[in-house]
């Protein structure tokens, strides 16, 4: 099911990191829409995605209508089902951190079903390109991955306005100089006491710059051809507005 997803709140959520106060600010995700475009991706990226252990996440690029679009892909290890993510969901997003390093979360709540957390280096040249992306251009995607492999998307609503966190710390995210070993050390202490309560995802396709690349390698998804996929991977007919790779 393609969607547009609105943005409509903001708040401030003051949180410990091994013993240092850190701020979150929440982005709230609701009002689902029609959206049916045709979705190009680096299909190296779908491919090594869908072999990764779930459940899990990763960032990257999708053209729509010969645009490149940041997008954020989880793939959860149950089946999310249809009348749940057709009612949308909450989106937040938050800069934590302490005075030496910081770590950026994203949360997916699903109503009635799960939270989903994500914690993300932005000391990573990916994670720099892909939110550049996403706040330059107002508009980004989410991607839902099913065990069956049937892909759900939603689309925000454009706007810079829905991206306030980001740009306003866009500065110091592009001059984080976080270490994978304090990355690994603000994982661990979050995954022993998520907020949100809800599961911790692992973070995977993290390194290989070449899945922004949409100039080769291209696979596309037409939520109006019930045949779009790969090899691998199943077709999904359950839902005339669900794509299948």
């Amino acid at each position: 099911m393609f969607a547009i997803l609105a943005i409509y709140a903001v708040g401030l959520v003051q949180l410990g990191l091994a013993g240092r106060r850190i701020w979150k600010q929440w982005k709230i995700v609701s009002n689902v829409y029609p959206f049916l475009p045709k979705l190009t991706m680096n299909g190296q990226f779908i491919r090594d995605f869908i072999a990764a252990e779930s459940p899990c996440f990763a960032l990257g690029l999708v053209e729509e209508r010969k645009q490149p679009c940041g997008f954020l892909a989880l793939r959860p290890a149950e089946v999310i089902p249809p009348e749940i993510s057709g009612l949308g969901f909450n989106f937040g997003h938050a800069l934590l951190g302490t005075t030496e390093f910081e770590v950026i979360q994203f949360v997916f709540h699903f109503y009635g079903f799960e939270t989903y957390n994500m914690l993300v280096n932005p000391n990573n040249r990916l994670v720099k390109k892909v939110l550049m992306r996403m706040v330059e251009s107002g508009d980004y995607f989410f991607f839902a991955i099913s065990p069956n492999q049937s892909v759900t998307a939603f689309r925000s609503e454009i706007g810079q306005k829905n991206l306030a966190g980001l740009s306003t710390n866009l500065r110091q995210i592009q001059g984080s100089t976080t270490t994978d070993a304090q990355y690994q050390r603000a994982l661990a202490q979050f995954r022993r006491r998520p907020d949100p309560p809800g599961q911790v995802l692992n973070w995977v396709c993290r390194d290989n710059l070449s899945y922004l690349d949409l100039t080769q390698n291209r696979l596309e998804m037409d939520p109006d051809n019930a045949e779009s996929h790969i090899t691998g991977m199943e077709k999904s007919t359950e839902d005339r507005h669900q794509s299948a790779l």
